[in-house]
């Protein structure tokens, strides 16, 4: 998924409590309000999961320094801080890190406000609810700026999981998904403004279809809100704690930087993760395919990895790796690029002759389950590589 900029304006605060604590007065003592280090940490830490994908880390700063300086804050619930039956919606970006060579919309100009509010007020719109609180589609740099941006201008917090609990290429790699909860309806809203709700689809599949092509159509970035549910229907579903895992790697991240320590092993140890490999960079071709940005990142081991050769496969994530021709660690389990000062790379972004690290980490222990490795293993991207956890390849 992942995608783009745009603008905001104030909405009315929503109450997250369900009705029997708005009349008890109980209910949202715990939500924390989100300073700018701790904000700053998480979008680092999101990219850091991202792997590779999940949009880049400056456009959701950039994002987040607009609320911050307009006064508002984002606030963070953890999950069982959310009553059952608070309508709790999921808005992301899709599309590729690219741009459309054509500007599909020509001198039209944007949208007053930001799609990815103009999105989430939509599904509310349609389904007739207050929607009480929003979780993040998936990690990366800007696919929580993309929640925490409507989240701060609607009044509403954000709940510490999401459904993924990495960033994936696809609307259809989702918990939500494995577990058969209806997409539809939904909301997808592109830049100009350009609204569109689908009341029904067949599956997930169709509905990354439909969305996908939206988005080939508006620049390579539209906007969605989905999954506009009662909590208690996504809270035994999502991954939980995603978010405080984000700032958790942000902050060793930081850490490792202010005390000069080396920032891929910082960031390894913080989430059970490995360095795996590292290298220069020899070559990174890519190609923007049907608004997918797919490519091979080949690395040369350096020091104690040389002379071996490291291959990565993108489809907007990080999915494959190869270490001399054999089959290394591979989707679901995440794998990040940093590059020499330990700042995360985002698909295309990866530069010939630059010295990086490959850290992996093992994925959400639902995606380790026959169905999520069918939705999100190397036989879903046409690949005949079994999928092996990281740690089973690399001592973690």
């Amino acid at each position: 998924m992942a995608a783009r900029p745009r603008r905001e304006q104030d909405e009315r605060a929503t109450d997250v409590r369900g009705p029997s604590e708005r009349s008890s007065g109980g209910g949202r003592d715990h939500v924390r309000a989100l300073v700018w280090g701790e904000v700053e940490d998480i979008l680092v830490g999101a990219t850091i999961l991202g792997s590779g994908g999940g949009g880049g880390f400056a456009y959701g700063m950039d994002q987040m320094r607009r609320i911050y300086d307009s006064g508002r804050v984002v606030t963070l619930a953890a999950p069982e801080e959310i009553s059952a039956d608070v309508v709790v919606a999921c808005p992301y970006a899709v599309g590729a890190m690219t741009t459309a060579e054509v500007d599909p919309y020509g001198d039209r100009p944007f949208a007053a406000e930001h799609p990815s509010v103009l999105a989430v007020r939509a599904l509310g719109e349609h389904i007739g609810r207050d929607l009480g609180a929003l979780i993040c589609g998936e990690l990366g740099g800007s696919s929580v700026a993309d929640a925490f941006y409507p989240a701060a201008v609607l009044g509403v917090p954000i709940v510490d999981a999401d459904p993924v609990g990495r960033a994936v290429p696809e609307v259809q790699h989702s918990m939500f998904s494995i577990h058969g909860l209806p997409i539809s309806p939904f909301s997808v809203v592109n830049e100009i403004g350009d609204t569109a709700i689908f009341t029904t689809v067949a599956d997930d599949e169709r509905a990354e279809a439909l969305i996908r092509a939206l988005a080939v159509a508006s620049r390579n970035a539209v906007w969605v809100a989905d999954h506009a549910l009662p909590w208690s229907n996504l809270r035994d579903i999502a991954v939980l704690g995603t978010i405080s895992l984000a700032e958790r790697v942000g902050r060793a991240r930081r850490e490792s930087v202010e005390a000069a320590q080396d920032v891929a092993d910082a960031v390894a140890a913080a989430v059970d993760g490995v360095v795996v490999f590292r290298g220069i960079v020899t070559s990174s071709d890519w190609r923007d395919a049907e608004g997918f940005t797919v490519g091979e990142t080949t690395i040369e081991g350096a020091d104690a990895w040389a002379p071996s050769t490291f291959r990565v496969w993108f489809k907007n994530e990080n999915l494959l790796t190869w270490r001399d021709g054999v089959p290394d660690v591979t989707c679901p389990d995440l794998i990040c690029i940093l590059d020499g000062d330990g700042v995360p790379v985002t698909n295309p972004g990866v530069v010939k002759g630059s010295h990086v690290s490959v850290v992996a980490f093992p994925s959400a222990s639902q995606w380790r389950t026959p169905e999520g490795i069918k939705s999100l293993g190397p036989s879903h991207f046409g690949f005949d590589v079994d999928f092996v956890p990281v740690e089973l390849r690399h001592q973690v």
